[in-house]
């Protein structure tokens, strides 16, 4: 086991509470390596990422859960992809022209003006070509990422959720809280439960940003809930994967068609397509584009 990316789930006992914990340094750094977002933005998708693995670590299902908030700010489009196994990848695209500062939070990169959307979408391993994905849309609320997402579970799940997530360059980390359906039958049951979902409500509420970044998940749960007693399962690693590959790049040409990748290599000297989660980038020479339609899949342009 590392304590460098490492997520951590538990559960409170006679408590209708489950939690995780997670912090990310090497899946971290490998997802930022070809990317070139400013300090504010880097604290952003930190959190976004945190969050994501939180929200996926919770989920009963084979498939992948995409977080996709829509900005108004500086930001357009920031999305983080969580896939089975939790390996997990992010993208983000600005407006151009419009100014960044290393102090902005959320709100000002994302609903300056009040019109950004968050939206929450799971694609089933096993669904079917045409099916469409299951997808919550709401409003973009609260002052940062962890409020939005609580905001989020809120309106489009109905399930009650704290977070508290933070980033730097160096590591992006979170703790969540949930709560469970009620148990038991007996009023004074029910009362005790919330008294005590209150309490590690109050206990985690403690917790700084620097604590996330700096402290690992098994640090962080010792020293929010070692008077709780949390029951903890076995701790997984987060890692960063892609899904680009030189055969997707082939079979996008190939819809272009022979005759229009043609041109583009005349005009370009190549084609050339960069992927915008990792940075890798795939390059076809006319040479290149010629073989790929003598292979018999396709059919040329006249």
């Amino acid at each position: 086991m590392t304590q460098n990316d490492t997520l951590l789930r538990f559960i409170f006992k006679h408590t209708p509470v489950k939690g995780a914990a997670v912090r990310l340094t090497t899946a971290w750094k490998a997802m930022r390596q070809y990317q070139n977002w400013p300090e504010s933005v880097t604290r952003l998708m930190g959190e976004m990422t945190a969050g994501s693995l939180l929200l996926a670590s919770s989920l009963k299902f084979e498939g992948s859960l995409i977080l996709q908030v829509q900005g108004d700010g500086p930001v357009r489009l920031a999305i983080v992809e969580v896939r089975n196994g939790l390996l997990v990848r992010a993208t983000v695209k600005m407006h151009e022209g419009e100014e960044v500062t290393d102090k902005m939070g959320m709100k000002e990169l994302l609903n300056a003006h009040g019109r950004g959307r968050c939206a929450i979408m799971l694609d089933p391993k096993d669904r079917r070509e045409g099916e469409p994905l299951y997808q919550g849309v709401v409003p973009l609320t609260g002052a940062s990422m962890a409020e939005s997402l609580m905001g989020y579970m809120e309106q489009s799940e109905q399930i009650h959720t704290k977070l508290w997530l933070a980033a730097d360059e160096n590591a992006a980390a979170g703790l969540m809280l949930q709560q469970m359906p009620d148990f038991g039958g007996k009023d004074e049951a029910l009362d005790q439960g919330e008294e005590n979902v209150n309490r590690i409500e109050t206990l985690a509420a403690t917790i700084t940003d620097d604590e996330l970044i700096s402290l690992s998940p098994e640090e962080v749960t010792h020293r929010l809930f070692w008077e709780e007693a949390p029951e903890f399962f076995e701790p997984a690693q987060p890692k960063f994967a892609c899904t680009c590959s030189r055969e997707k790049v082939e079979a996008m040409i190939k819809n272009l068609g022979e005759v229009e990748a043609l041109d583009i290599v005349r005009e370009e000297g190549e084609i050339k397509v960069t992927c915008d989660f990792c940075g890798r980038t795939e390059r076809f020479t006319a040479e290149d584009v010629v073989k790929l339609f003598d292979d018999g899949t396709a059919t040329k342009d006249n």
